[in-house]
């Protein structure tokens, strides 16, 4: 580590590899994550994904997560192992309480061999242009509180940069705190959920951006905005809410140019597009989440891009 931070990235990577051959998981482990990361070497996901598959092999536990939803995302390029991952997860959750959780939730989804949807709710529109639907019973009651459950540690107020100072400030249009789970924290669950998401709206799983859970407490609201990105870039398409929690009031999704205001029953999923039939931003898809006036409002939020996410990381990294 000390070779690295000095700059010296190449000799310092060569120690690490000397050590895993010598048996170090935490050396495997190092490994893996430079390469998941992409700062100091050249991200190569695949690669990662052996990574940490060997250090969980030398002992490290900590690896072992990371492993098991690589080798269910397929991330990287280098397919997926739907098989390999449920089989390591059953292994582990004699000893891992939510290794536990999470075979049984797997186990009571309806998925073909492959961890895809076998089956899912039909949408009911509630408005034509543009696009505007909800999907009552899009996850059941348990996967809303494992969801929920998760995020928690992870709560974060929710963030932007200040154009001046360049300092992260509270973000004035998001009062809330949010958590995401990008690809390495996409556990078997979350990448099931993640796959029903893409059928329901008949997009590809890569197309996603990581799944978020935002919670929002009393007085705290999502003002209005839209859910666009400026510029030609690879646009924000198709928004999915999903209510996780009913123990509040307020907080309804409100589209003030369509007449639209949705709250949803737990596990009720609301799909809505955010640009017009020629890719162009919808004015009118402008949405704001209400003030919650009591309680706290759990909901999923996932963003659904026009072409897949290029996740390939920084050029000009060594090795």
């Amino acid at each position: 580590m000390a070779l690295a931070a000095q700059g010296s990235v190449v000799p310092a990577y060569r120690l690490l590899e000397q050590a895993m051959t010598a048996g170090d998981g935490l050396a495997a482990g190092t490994l893996a994550e430079w390469r998941m990361a992409g700062h100091l070497v050249r991200r190569d996901i695949g690669l990662a994904r052996d990574l940490f598959g060997r250090a969980a092999e030398l002992g490290l536990r900590e690896a072992l997560p990371m492993h098991v939803a690589l080798l269910a995302s397929g991330a990287g390029g280098k397919g997926r192992d739907w098989a390999m991952a449920r089989e390591l997860l059953a292994k582990s959750a004699s000893s891992d309480p939510q290794a536990a959780r999470q075979a049984a939730l797997l186990d009571g989804m309806t998925l073909t061999e492959a961890g895809d949807p076998a089956g899912l709710p039909r949408l009911e529109p509630l408005n034509e242009r543009p696009f505007v639907a909800r999907a009552p019973g899009f996850l059941a009651a348990e996967e809303c509180r494992y969801l929920t459950e998760l995020a928690q540690p992870y709560l974060q107020p929710s963030v932007v940069v200040d154009p001046v100072s360049q300092r992260f400030i509270t973000d004035p249009v998001r009062l809330a705190r949010s958590a995401g789970f990008p690809f390495v924290l996409e556990n078997p669950v979350l990448h099931a959920l993640n796959r029903r998401i893409a059928a329901l709206t008949q997009t590809r799983y890569e197309q996603g951006e990581p799944l978020q859970v935002l919670s929002y407490r009393a007085g705290e609201q999502y003002k209005l905005h839209s859910d666009v990105l400026p510029g030609p870039v690879n646009q924000r398409v198709l928004t999915v809410l999903v209510t996780l929690t009913d123990d509040f009031t307020g907080g309804e999704t409100e589209f003030p140019d369509l007449g639209i205001r949705w709250r949803g029953q737990v596990g009720e999923a609301l799909v809505f597009a955010n640009v017009d039939e020629r890719g162009h931003p919808a004015p009118t898809a402008r949405h704001a989440g209400k003030p919650v006036v009591a309680g706290t409002k759990t909901i999923l939020s996932k963003w659904i891009r026009q072409a897949p996410l290029d996740i390939s990381g920084p050029p000009g990294r060594p090795l």
